[in-house]
């Protein structure tokens, strides 16, 4: 968990340059940014203040189905190069 919130904010660099990336397709982006919009969005299928641990939990995991969706989705040779140059 730790080492996961040490390099958010090397995630969020890799992602956004995933975004912009003309070489990954657009369907695994239209599905993280939609991940993201149910994050944002104040509705949910399981509400917060309802379940307030099963509410967070939801939202959690659509986000990470959206980053692994992008993650897979995007060429090796493409994700290899985004993350050296990050380092």
């Amino acid at each position: 968990m730790w080492k996961l919130i040490w390099r958010l904010p090397s995630l969020i660099r890799l992602v956004r340059r995933l975004l912009v990336d003309g070489r990954i397709p657009a369907l695994p982006k239209i599905v993280f940014c939609l991940s993201l919009a149910y994050v944002a969005w104040p509705l949910d299928l399981i509400p917060d203040f309802a379940l307030p641990l099963l509410g967070q939990v939801d939202d959690v995991a659509v986000l990470l189905t959206g980053l692994r969706t992008l993650l897979n989705q995007t060429p090796a040779a493409v994700l290899e190069e985004h993350l050296a140059k990050l380092s």
